[in-house]
C-alpha cells in the first residue's frame, strides 16, 4: 500500500523518529468480551465518565451539550470562569487577578489557592483574569459575560507561545497528510479547521497516527463553552470512527480506540478519553506552546 507507507513516513519524519506514538498494532483490548463492555476508565455510550462535567456547567454531560459558536464569538450566557477551569486549565494553572476580580472570582466559587494577585506581577506559567480589554501582546482563551453592565471577563495568557517557523511547517505537513488520507473523514467546519492547520500538535499528533494506521473519522472540534470564537488551536475532538466502524456504534472498534488513547505518553497522552453518543471526545488543557512540547519530547 504505497500511499499509506508513504503517511507512515511522513508521520515518522516529522515525530523526529520518538516512539511516543504507541503503535495501535494489537493493543489490549475488551474486543472478544461482553459487546456492551467498555475499556478501562472509559465509559458506556450515550454515559458520562465520573467526575467529568460540561464544560461551563459543572454537571456531567457529553460534547452533545457543548453548544454551537455564539454570533461574532461572543460569551455563551451563564458561562462563568468557575465551570470552565477544570476541563480548560491544568491543575497547576493559576489565574492572576487585581483584588475586585479576585473577589469576583471567589464568589462565583473559584478555589482561593488557584488566584494569585495581580499586585504582585504575572509569574511564568499562570494565566490573567481582566475585565475590559485584552492586554497588548495577550492571547485570550476565553470570555465570559457579566451581569449588569453588559461587560466582559477574559481570561488571557499574558505571554502565549508562537510555532516556529518550522514548528508551523510540520504542522502543515502532518494536516496534508491526514486530509490526503482517503481513509479520513471529515467535512465542512471540522476539515474547515483542519485545512487551516488550526489545531493543537498534540492532538494533531494523535489524528495523524490513527490515520495512517487505521483511518479515522473526525466528527467536530467542539470549543469549551467561554472559548468560542478564540484563537487558541482546538484541542478537543470527537472521534466518529475507527477504520470505518462506527464509534461508538461498533463497540470492539471503540474500546481498541479508547484503549490506544489511554496508552499514550506524554505529551501525547490526552487528559480527558470519554465515550459519548456521538463518538470517542479526546481532550488536550490549555498549554501556551504546544508545538514547542511537542518539538522538545520528539528530538
Amino acid at each position: 500500500m504505497p500511499f499509506l507507507s508513504g503517511v507512515l513516513l511522513t508521520l515518522a519524519v516529522l515525530l523526529g523518529g520518538a516512539a511516543l506514538l504507541v503503535a495501535l498494532d494489537d493493543p489490549p483490548s475488551a474486543a472478544g468480551g461482553d459487546p456492551g463492555s467498555t475499556a478501562p476508565g472509559s465509559t458506556a455510550p450515550g454515559s458520562t465518565a465520573p467526575g467529568s462535567t460540561a464544560p461551563g456547567s459543572g454537571e456531567p454531560s457529553s460534547p452533545a451539550a457543548v453548544p454551537s459558536d455564539p454570533p461574532g464569538g461572543s460569551p455563551a450566557v451563564g458561562a462563568t470562569v468557575t465551570g470552565w477551569l477544570p476541563d480548560a486549565l491544568p491543575e497547576d494553572t493559576d489565574l492572576v487577578a487585581s483584588a475586585a476580580v479576585r473577589d469576583e472570582l471567589a464568589a462565583q466559587g473559584v478555589p482561593a489557592d488557584r488566584l494569585r494577585p495581580a499586585e504582585d506581577g504575572v509569574p511564568g506559567g499562570t494565566l490573567l483574569a481582566v475585565v475590559g480589554p485584552a492586554p497588548a501582546g495577550s492571547r485570550v482563551l476565553a470570555r465570559f459575560d457579566r451581569p449588569g453592565d453588559g461587560s466582559e471577563l477574559l481570561v488571557v495568557d499574558p505571554a502565549p507561545g508562537e510555532p516556529t517557523t518550522e514548528e508551523l511547517d510540520g504542522r502543515r505537513a502532518l494536516v496534508a497528510a491526514l486530509l490526503a488520507n482517503p481513509t479520513t473523514g471529515a467535512t465542512g467546519p471540522t476539515a474547515d479547521v483542519l485545512s487551516r492547520a488550526d489545531v493543537d500538535r498534540r492532538l494533531l499528533s494523535l489524528l495523524a497516527a490513527l490515520a495512517a494506521r487505521d483511518g479515522i473519522g473526525i466528527g467536530s472540534f467542539p470549543a469549551l463553552t467561554g472559548e468560542q470564537g478564540s484563537a487558541v488551536p482546538a484541542r478537543r475532538v470527537v472521534l466518529s470512527a475507527l477504520g470505518g466502524a462506527p464509534v461508538p456504534g461498533d463497540p470492539a472498534a471503540t474500546d481498541r480506540l479508547v484503549t490506544w488513547l489511554e496508552a499514550q505518553l506524554p505529551p501525547f497522552a490526552p487528559d480527558e478519553v470519554q465515550v459519548t453518543d456521538d463518538g470517542v471526545l479526546v481532550a488536550f488543557r490549555y498549554v501556551p506552546d504546544p508545538d514547542a512540547v511537542v518539538t522538545a519530547a520528539t528530538r
